[in-house]
């Protein structure tokens, strides 16, 4: 059992919970159903629901098909898969051409906790994808319509403590006009429960869990100075069948070292419906969330008592601000900050979506390491730990809705529904300093369609929810279209050199636009080439759609590409797409059906092609020495070729078969050596070199055939 908790309050809570059921096993009708308990707590997710009583839902069991009555208690399931969650239906997506869209069922039978009776009980699902309709004990629960974020419902009246429950989950992944995004032709649609599920229980008297499936606790930053910052802490209560009105709340603060700096409490005046209490709360000498050179959290510990019982949860938190200057670009907390890094999406050849917490934790280290300022995870809510991860490393991210490439004109309620629960699950997170609204979503007739309409509504909704975030959309028309401009910051998807024009042309079109529009902030929202590491002959080249995507193409594309945009400041913002290879089915270019190769890592994580190293090279702070185009690795020019390097140290040494023939210094802004005119004979030849700096001695090698 994998015990990774983010935060301390977390082992006193884990301690707690283990003693009260350790004393109560008896209350179980077996062994089983505690170590699913225990383990849920280890797993480590959402921590307003962790910190409660609760337990994950793993095992289910699975059927595929539109099955009458399957919701029924006594439904005959025993001869469905049995699966654990998170699962995904849609691995034919990624293995054939073409994959199920439709119906599926999921069942699990529990027993509830005595523990949890005379409590309020949830059950909170993180995603789903994508239309779901939930029943406890036969009763229909909701219904909820969309596939990346969370939804929470209340089953108290649903269910006995101490008695069997049966949940049965009706999915489907089928195209829907009325749903973001209205079908799949730049990612799939996978169905299935992909994410953790959840059953809970609080008090009677909350901190509303159901509000969006929120924490039901907002913080932001209200005024500041050098010496103070004042932050408004939003708590919505929920008090159903209350006998006594008045409760008390208690705020703690901790600073990120867990120390306890401030706290505030006051008597609360609820009624039968939801309450929602402001408080401003004073943090003196305040430390600033500032990136990857310091991502300092707070912690927020708010406890709701009534009658006797407490309803505690902790939010961390960050002061920051950001602003986008036209001319030179963004700015994190009043200091200019370049804004540089990748696009992301949530898959693994393995997996497809149905990642665990390693999977997105390995994920976020590769991000780290190849040294990223600004992440775009692209094109939906991601996973909540995702965002943690992000707080914790500093590491900027641009969070979007998946209204995306095509429109009908009849997704407006769902797109603001998800826009709606983007926004206010993961509002805490200091990490997220723009939303996302539309990605390459033109109107080519007027700016009289429903896509520009919907549009300024979601910019609004962006803002009425969130005064302290930009809105920002991903642009692939021109400068000006019915489209552009819209949202607060702009940024383009640019492909020069693979769908159109020259490498260099990125150049040109940066320089003029900035010139022509010098109010309008520039960013790259995207860009990048396939490249597939078992494809090295340059001359084979077949873009964009044919089946030869050369790796070192794929380098000499970045190379030249972050030159350009690195010399140009006024850029707000730029996005390699992609971090990682993933699937697209139906698609069948570079010698790989399926699959879209212009990720900087394969599919399955296993490779970290050429260009990553020359991000890392670039981005990084930590010492790089790398020797590229290794798996070019068969040189018939073996009498006079070149060994290029990546590096960001100020010297390296080449040996060759172990004798050495050359030192080259560190002279290009782009952390590019290359030692020209090196021969080899005939055979393997081993490439070998190395760099002293500070102490310390970097190697790297290869064996060259000739």
């Amino acid at each position: 059992m994998r015990c990774n908790f983010r935060n301390g309050y977390y082992i006193h809570t884990f301690k707690m919970i283990f003693k009260r059921y350790t004393q109560k096993i008896h209350m179980f009708k077996n062994i089983p159903l505690l170590f699913v308990f225990l383990c849920a707590i280890a797993q480590g997710q959402i921590s307003f629901v962790k910190e409660r009583n609760h337990l994950q839902l793993t095992e289910w069991q699975f059927r595929k098909g539109t099955i009458h009555n399957a919701f029924i208690k006594d439904f005959d399931s025993d001869s469905w898969e049995k699966v654990k969650v998170p699962h995904t239906y849609s691995m034919d997506a990624i293995n054939e051409v073409g994959y199920y869209r439709g119906q599926a069922w999921y069942r699990s039978r529990i027993d509830i906790p005595e523990s949890m009776k005379g409590q309020r009980i949830f059950i909170r699902f993180e995603a789903v994808g994508h239309d779901t309709k939930v029943f406890v004990n036969e009763k229909e629960i909701g219904t909820h319509i969309g596939g990346y974020s969370a939804f929470c419902y209340e089953i108290t009246e649903a269910v006995i403590a101490g008695k069997e429950t049966v949940i049965a989950i009706n999915v489907t992944n089928e195209p829907n006009f009325k749903r973001i995004p209205v079908n799949d032709k730049l990612f799939n649609m996978y169905g299935g429960i992909y994410r953790p599920v959840q059953i809970f229980s609080t008090p009677k008297v909350n901190i509303n869990p159901a509000y969006y499936a929120s924490s039901g606790v907002f913080v932001e930053l209200k005024d500041k100075n050098e010496s103070n910052a004042r932050i408004e802490v939003r708590t919505h209560i929920s008090s159903k069948n209350i006998a006594n009105k008045v409760s008390k709340i208690e705020y703690n603060i901790f600073n990120h070292d867990k120390k306890l700096i401030t706290t505030v409490a006051k008597d609360v005046y609820l009624s039968t419906r939801d309450t929602l209490i402001t408080e401003y709360i004073d943090i003196e000498n305040p430390v600033y969330w500032n990136g990857r050179k310091n991502p300092y959290l707070y912690t927020v510990e708010i406890a709701l008592i009534n009658d006797g019982e407490k309803d505690q949860i902790h939010q961390s938190f960050g002061l920051k601000t950001f602003k986008i200057d036209p001319q030179k670009g963004g700015y994190l907390n009043d200091k200019p900050y370049r804004m540089y890094g990748v696009c992301m999406h949530q898959e693994w050849k393995q997996y497809g979506p149905a990642l665990k917490e390693e999977n997105h934790e390995k994920d976020m280290e590769m991000v780290h390491e190849i040294g990223v300022t600004s992440l775009r995870l692209s094109h939906y809510q991601h996973s909540d730990i995702t965002y943690q991860l992000a707080d914790e490393k500093g590491i900027l991210v641009w969070a979007e809705i998946p209204f995306v490439h095509d429109y009908s004109g009849r997704e407006g309620d769902n797109a603001k529904q998800q826009l709606t629960e983007l926004i206010l699950q993961n509002y805490n997170h200091p990490s997220i300093y723009v939303w996302g609204l539309w990605n390459e979503v033109r109107a080519y007739e007027s700016s009289e369609e429903p896509c520009v309409s919907l549009t300024y509504e979601l910019k609004k909704i962006a803002h009425d929810l969130d005064t302290s975030r930009l809105t920002a959309s991903a642009s692939d028309r021109g400068m000006k279209s019915n489209m552009g401009n819209i949202t607060d910051l702009q940024a383009w998807n640019k492909y020069y050199g693979w769908y159109y024009g020259e490498y260099h042309d990125m150049a040109i079109w940066l320089d003029e636009s900035h010139k022509k529009y010098p109010d309008i902030a520039l960013g790259i929202s995207e860009y990048g080439i396939g490249g597939n590491i078992f494809q090295q002959d340059v001359a084979q080249l077949e873009k964009p759609s044919g089946n030869y995507f050369p790796e070192p193409e794929q380098t000499k594309y970045h190379e030249i590409t972050w030159k350009i945009i690195k010399d140009r400041p006024f850029v707000w913002s730029s996005f390699v797409w992609n971090m990682f290879d993933f699937s697209v089915g139906g698609w069948n270019r570079g010698g790989v059906p399926n699959l879209n190769h212009k990720g900087l890592v394969t599919y399955d994580r296993v490779v970290k092609k050429d260009a990553f190293y020359f991000y890392k090279a670039n981005w990084s702070k930590n010492p790089v020495l790398y020797i590229a185009e290794r798996r070019n690795n068969i040189r018939t020019d073996g009498k006079d070729i070149s060994v290029k390097i990546y590096t960001n140290l100020p010297e390296v040494t080449l040996f060759v078969n172990e004798k050495e023939i050359a030192k080259e210094k560190l002279v290009s802004d782009s952390c590019i050596v290359i030692f020209k005119n090196i021969k080899l004979i005939k055979g393997e030849n081993t490439i070998r070199i190395t760099s002293n700096h500070q102490n310390k001695t970097y190697v790297d090698k290869v064996v060259l055939k000739h």
